[in-house]
């Protein structure tokens, strides 16, 4: 739209001292002719914006307005770039990449903060082409406001379908979920995308209910497992991946080698998975529900291999 790309123009004159009618008109993806209209535009809004020819000529803004009126510094610009650089590494969609490019380009070239400010990094994290799609597929029908059918298998391995109004994407804990109107519940639903065997999204369009952005946990959903304390010992392989999952304001360090702590699992095969992933690195000491469950689990397993 029109205004946003004066608004974003705006942006990137403060940051930049010229820019080009080529340059920009590459940028918002319009013709030079509609920049050079966009600066009339500004011109008449009392945006002091002023035109220089020649090769080294270019767009730019009156100094005293940058000083006076600047909207975004340098280290707000970087903050932002590095957010939407992480973004971008777990979301392919044009439109980031687009922002991505324009935030960057708002920065000058000696625009830039002291090495080793802040940066994210989920190249290593290695997402599926099918898991990938959907993901972009549902990023578009929420932008679209497109109705989704749904082929679900819940965490208890029950497959059923689910017609959603898809509202919210979110990355937590190394997994994608859509937050969505369920029509068959009558109410908010959060869906792990990994869970999804087939999708289709509708051509049919929704109105938008009145839906704002959740913590994760407060996202109605099916009553949460019964959780157990659990007394751990682990070593320092494991240490890792406790204090990454859970509060360890408990833990203390036993020896050279291990350390104790108190941590609350589901008394299920959730709970019992995780357990597992630890291999021989954790040892449970408690003896309660959860032991002999997890012992359960574990017979379970060696009889399934004998």
């Amino acid at each position: 739209m029109k205004i946003e790309r004066l608004i974003s123009m705006i942006m990137l004159l403060l940051q930049r001292e010229l820019v080009s009618a080529a340059e920009m008109a590459r940028m918002f993806e319009v013709s030079k002719r509609t920049i050079y209209r966009d600066v009339d535009t500004l011109s008449m809004a009392n945006i002091p914006v002023y035109t220089l020819p020649g090769a080294k000529g270019g767009i730019g803004i009156m100094p005293t307005y940058k000083i006076d009126k600047k909207l975004l510094t340098v280290e707000d610009l970087s903050a932002i770039v590095a957010s939407l650089d992480g973004l971008e590494q777990l979301l392919a969609s044009p439109e980031i990449k687009k922002t991505v490019l324009k935030m960057k380009n708002m920065l000058g070239e000696n625009d830039v903060l002291p090495a080793n400010s802040i940066s994210l990094d989920f190249s290593n994290w290695s997402m599926k082409q099918e898991l990938n799609e959907k993901v972009e597929k549902l990023h578009l029908a929420i932008k679209k406001l497109q109705l989704v059918q749904l082929s679900y298998i819940d965490r208890d391995g029950k497959q059923t379908m689910r017609l959603i109004e898809p509202y919210h994407l979110l990355f937590r804990n190394r997994s994608w979920y859509v937050q969505g109107y369920s029509l068959e519940r009558e109410n908010f639903r959060t869906f792990k995308i990994s869970r999804i065997v087939g999708m289709d999204v509708l051509d049919q369009v929704f109105e938008s209910r009145n839906f704002t952005v959740k913590p994760f946990e407060s996202m109605p959903s099916r009553p949460h497992f019964q959780l157990c304390e659990v007394d751990l010992l682990v070593d320092k392989v494991a240490r890792e991946q406790i204090v990454e999952r859970f509060d360890v304001a408990s833990m203390k360090q036993v020896d050279e080698e291990q350390f104790s702590v108190v941590v609350n699992l589901p008394n299920h095969e959730v709970g019992y998975r995780f357990l597992l992933q630890l291999g021989t690195h954790v040892t449970i000491c408690s003896r309660d529900s959860f032991y002999t469950g997890f012992q359960a689990y574990l017979r379970a397993i060696h009889e399934k291999y004998v």
